[in-house]
């Protein structure tokens, strides 16, 4: 049995997003991480990471990050673990379960490559969680879109807007998905210090070229300034320009660093969904990687109290 520890350290590799284990020599401790660990779960704002230790050898470790504007939504964003050592998996999962349960969590998120299917089959048959849909990434060819005059009327996102995208994002979604993946306002706000947080995103609006109707919104983020990943919400009732927003997307990505790789999301549980597979695969994009999105959550059962328990069964009634 493996000890679970929390972590308050950061790699000393420059590539924070780098997938892995390390030896306890490769971080550092941050004093930050440990102030952050101290904040109540609404509060809290980067990701936090556990590891399995045994007899000084590290097995495994898992980070969760939380939903800004949702707090006792948890979204399990990395589970590292020794090849084939499944026990250790358990081991991770059953603590965060159980630490930030304690803390009043009811909603847990993981994304699993497909390529993981014993992993995904421990997932649902063990703890409950159950398949929603998945997401998939298609690689931008530079080339193509770097030369590519796009005509978009487009401005960079305010958080006056959040309200309206919360909106727009919720009704894109499918119906049956919307009461475990729909997101507020403030998911969608920027933070007061920006710097605190981790990964970059830009975001933008695209606007009606003949009024400021919102149209859609764009995020283009990054974890590590090298690839970036296009997201498009769009009303239900917009036919969006996809070469221009992608050319739109290179163009203000190439502003800030010359040398990066662009992918764009298709999301299997939005309306729009269907039309962007359809349009990758019939463009030749590159499948990268197709990720299935897992939902576990905790529902109260509420019990209401029958002070006359008369029914009518047949058109006779029952005492």
């Amino acid at each position: 049995m493996a000890k679970i520890r929390k972590f308050y350290c950061i790699k000393k590799k420059a590539r924070q997003n780098e997938a892995g284990l390390y030896s306890i020599s490769s971080y550092r401790f941050s004093p930050f991480l440990f102030f952050h660990s101290m904040l109540p779960l609404k509060f809290k704002f980067r990701k936090e990471y556990f590891q399995a230790v045994s007899n000084g050898a590290l097995l495994g470790s898992i980070a969760v990050k939380f939903v800004k504007g949702i707090p006792y939504k948890i979204i399990i964003d990395e589970l590292l673990f020794v090849e084939e050592n499944y026990d250790v998996a358990k081991q991770l999962l059953e603590f965060v379960f159980s630490y930030y349960g304690a803390k009043g969590a009811v909603s847990y998120g993981i994304k699993v490559s497909d390529v993981y299917s014993e992993l995904l089959n421990m997932l649902v048959t063990q703890y409950n969680f159950r398949q929603c849909s998945y997401e998939r990434l298609w690689k931008v060819s530079r080339r193509k879109y770097e030369e590519y005059e796009y005509n978009l009327k487009a401005r960079t996102f305010r958080n006056s807007d959040s309200a309206s995208v919360a909106i727009m994002y919720n009704e894109s979604l499918i119906s049956h998905f919307r009461t475990a993946l729909s997101l507020a306002a403030k998911s969608f706000t920027e933070p007061l210090c920006p710097g605190i947080t981790q990964g970059i995103e830009y975001k933008y609006i695209v606007e009606d070229k003949t009024s400021s109707n919102m149209l859609a919104y764009l995020s283009i983020s990054s974890n590590d300034n090298e690839n970036y990943v296009l997201d498009i919400v769009q009303t239900s009732w917009y036919e969006a320009p996809v070469n221009d927003i992608i050319a739109f997307a290179c163009a203000e990505v190439k502003k800030r660093n010359l040398n990066f790789s662009l992918f764009v999301k298709s999301k299997k549980y939005t309306q729009s969904g269907a039309f962007y597979e359809e349009f990758f695969t019939k463009n030749k994009f590159l499948l990268s990687q197709t990720d299935i999105l897992l939902i576990k959550d905790y529902y109260k059962t509420i019990s209401i109290k029958n002070e006359k328990s008369k029914f009518v069964m047949l058109g006779q009634p029952s005492y």
